[in-house]
């Protein structure tokens, strides 16, 4: 549903909290033991479709990420550097990204009304409210050719 404020999308906040940033998507599984480097919080992972990308301050929009015991240290090294991610938006929840979520205070939400893969672009504008369960989407404008 659109309104002045963009697009609405409700779901489930699985990790409270509040952020925006500038959405980063990708139809993809992401490790962050291995494949993100936590000093420069970019993906590493060399064929990855965020290979080379920056998590720092963005919404990171995927399909969800890979477990490893490390994720909760990267991520925290990654934030003590200002490169964490502001927020994921997930349509399948990794257990241990989850932890590693609430012991950064990540918000994380999930179980979304439309397919965030689809209705979110890199690029975009997305504040999550998972306190709420309402991600509001402003789409970025495109520049005149």
């Amino acid at each position: 549903m659109r309104e002045a404020a963009g697009i609405k999308i409700t779901g489930r906040g699985i990790v409270k909290g509040r952020a925006e940033g500038e959405a980063l998507v990708a139809d993809a599984m992401l490790s962050f033991w291995g494949e993100v480097d936590a000093v420069t919080g970019t993906v590493i992972a060399v064929g990855h479709p965020l290979e080379g990308q920056s998590l720092a301050g963005r919404v990171l929009v995927m399909r969800s990420t890979k477990g490893s015991s490390g994720t909760s240290m990267i991520l925290r090294l990654a934030a003590l550097e200002g490169k964490a991610p502001a927020a994921f938006v997930n349509l399948e929840v990794d257990g241990l990204a989850a932890l590693g979520c609430i012991v950064n205070g990540i918000p994380m939400m999930t179980g979304l009304s439309a397919n965030p893969l689809e209705a979110i672009a890199t690029g975009d504008h997305v504040l999550v409210d998972a306190d709420r369960g309402v991600l509001t989407v402003t789409k970025r404008t495109r520049k005149p050719a």
